[in-house]
C-alpha cells in the first residue's frame, strides 16, 4: 500500500508542476522556464536549488493578522535561512506595481545589503526608489528615564538625514538614473514601513543575525513586515551571513 501511496503522491505533484509551469509559459512566453519534482523537505530543497541564484520566490498566506501568527512554515524557514534574497508573496499583493521600490535603512551590514538590492531593482523597474528610516527620537536607548536627551528632535533628525545621505551615496553613483527620494520619520520602523507598503512595489529589508541562535530566526521587524505588508516584500542577508 505504501508503494501505491508513493505513486498517487508522485503523480498528483507531477501533474500539479506541469498544470502551473505550461500556465507560466503562456503568460510569459519569453522567459525560459524549468520545471523540477524534488523528493526532499521544502525548505532543504529550496535551499540547495538557491546557491548561485540571484532570488527565491515563496509564496504565503494573506496578509493581516493571522499571518502575523503564523507566516506559514516553509516561507518562514526560507526566509530566515536561505542562502540568496528571499520574496515573501502573499495572495492579495499586487505583482504589477508601479510604485517605488521602498527600503528600511537602519544603518546595520544587513540594510547596506538591503540598499544594493533595491538600487538594482529600482532600476530594473525603471522606477524610483524611497530610501527609509524611521526610530523613536523622542527617548534614545540608554538615557536616563527622568533625563530627555542633550540633542533635540530637530537636530536628531538633521544627524540622521546626514547618515541616511552617506549610506547612500555609494549607491547613487553607482545607478545615477535612478531617482531617490529619503524619508527620516518618527515612529516604529515597522509601522512606518508597512504604511509605505500601500504604495509602494516591493518593500526591501535586511537581516542580518545578532548571534548563533539568531542566525535561524527572523527579526521582529522582518517578521511583521512580511507578515502584514500589502506588497512583495524581499529579505536580504547581509554578508557577514555567507548569504549573497
Amino acid at each position: 500500500m505504501q508503494h501505491d501511496v508513493d505513486d498517487l503522491l508522485h503523480n498528483e505533484a507531477s501533474a500539479l508542476l506541469s498544470r502551473i509551469a505550461e500556465s507560466t509559459r503562456r503568460d510569459h512566453p519569453h522567459l525560459q522556464i524549468t520545471a523540477r519534482l524534488i523528493q526532499k523537505a521544502p525548505v532543504n530543497a529550496l535551499g540547495d536549488e538557491s546557491v548561485g541564484a540571484v532570488l527565491t520566490v515563496v509564496g504565503a498566506r494573506e496578509s493581516g493578522r493571522l499571518a502575523a501568527a503564523i507566516l506559514g512554515s516553509v516561507a518562514s524557514a526560507v526566509a530566515t535561512a536561505n542562502p540568496v534574497p528571499v520574496a515573501v508573496v502573499h495572495p492579495d499583493h499586487p505583482l504589477h506595481g508601479t510604485g517605488p521600490v521602498v527600503v528600511g535603512i537602519d544603518g546595520s551590514a544587513g540594510s547596506s545589503a538591503a540598499i544594493g538590492f533595491a538600487f538594482a531593482e529600482a532600476a530594473l523597474r525603471n522606477t524610483e526608489l524611497l530610501a527609509v528610516h524611521a526610530g523613536d527620537q523622542s527617548v534614545k536607548e540608554g538615557d536616563p528615564a527622568d533625563h530627555p536627551p542633550l540633542s533635540g528632535p530637530d537636530a536628531v533628525e538633521h544627524e540622521e538625514s546626514a547618515v541616511l545621505s552617506e549610506a547612500l551615496a555609494e549607491w547613487c553613483a553607482k545607478y545615477p538614473g535612478v531617482v531617490v527620494t529619503q524619508a527620516v520619520q518618527r515612529g516604529k520602523a515597522v509601522t512606518v514601513l508597512l504604511e509605505h507598503s500601500r504604495s509602494a512595489s516591493i518593500v526591501v529589508v535586511g537581516r542580518r543575525p545578532r548571534g548563533e541562535f539568531e542566525a535561524f530566526v527572523m527579526g521582529s521587524t522582518s517578521r511583521s513586515v512580511t507578515a502584514h505588508s500589502r506588497c512583495p516584500v524581499v529579505i536580504v542577508h547581509s554578508p557577514d551571513t555567507g548569504h549573497s
